[in-house]
């Protein structure tokens, strides 16, 4: 009897020590779930050549990601946001290193499910608010799983001013009364002496039929922010292709607004 009480007791340290190495279901279901549901971040920004950030104030971007092996979409999201701080982003120097961006401007984060290194192509689409002048921009990269990439973030520049035609007033005894607003791609605006100056662009509507060019005219600056204006002559009745182009001279900048135009016979 004593020998076996003995024993007993010999045991016993051994069963505490395994007692505390064994761990409840439920936390090792918690622990397994966290390791496997690990993903790769990677935040996304779009610049507005010579502007700011483009979100939501014109309509925000589509993002895809996508493995460029296989073709599988990774993810898909929507870019929302301010366009960020003007100082920093347009008259401060800016040195190696230096990302102008904030938590708070506009930025997507895809969560990428990736176990290898894996080359992406991402492609934005937008600005969404105006069709004509939506852009898309494409680019690819190697993302290593585990490695985030969110500070510095991927920033994409896009080129391109967004073009609408606000006021459109035709009357076949005087001609084509127009004004539209022209932005930069980021909603930024244009006005006669701020940061981006009215006489940096140059304002064009145009009238088509059948692909040939009737009469064009220059829209001026309406001392409004954001808007041209001018008048075309007056065609004779038909079915037209209107365009208002606006350039910027010093970046190049190009945006189109393009609509069907019906002139009808005049009064008698």
């Amino acid at each position: 009897m004593q020998n076996t009480l003995s024993k007993s007791f010999l045991w016993l340290p051994t069963l505490l020590l395994l007692s505390q190495l064994v761990v409840p279901d439920a936390v090792l279901a918690q622990t397994n779930e966290v390791e496997n549901s690990g993903t790769t971040a990677l935040r996304i920004q779009v610049r507005s050549l010579d502007a700011k950030f483009i979100g939501s104030g014109v309509g925000d971007l589509n993002v895809q990601v996508t493995d460029v092996a296989t073709g599988r979409v990774l993810d898909h999201g929507r870019i929302t946001g301010p366009t960020g701080d003007t100082d920093s982003m347009m008259t401060e120097g800016q040195t190696r290193g230096h990302t102008p961006s904030a938590p708070d401007s506009a930025a997507w984060t895809a969560q990428l499910d990736i176990d290898r290194p894996t080359r992406v192509r991402i492609a934005v689409t937008g600005p969404l608010d105006v069709s004509n002048s939506i852009q898309q921009q494409d680019t690819t990269l190697w993302m290593l799983p585990g490695v985030d990439r969110v500070d510095p973030p991927l920033v994409l520049h896009l080129p391109g001013l967004i073009v609408d035609v606000i006021e459109l007033d035709s009357d076949p005894a005087d001609g084509i009364d127009l004004t539209a607003s022209v932005t930069m791609l980021c909603g930024c605006p244009i006005t006669a002496g701020g940061l981006w100056r009215a006489d940096d662009f140059v304002v064009v509507a145009s009238l088509y039929r059948e692909g040939e060019k009737l009469t064009e005219a220059n829209l001026s600056f309406t001392g409004t922010t954001n808007q041209f204006a001018g008048r075309l002559d007056q065609p004779e009745s038909g079915k037209f292709t209107l365009y208002v182009s606006a350039h910027q001279r010093s970046t190049a900048n190009t945006g189109v607004q393009q609509q069907a135009l019906i002139m009808p016979e005049p009064a008698t």
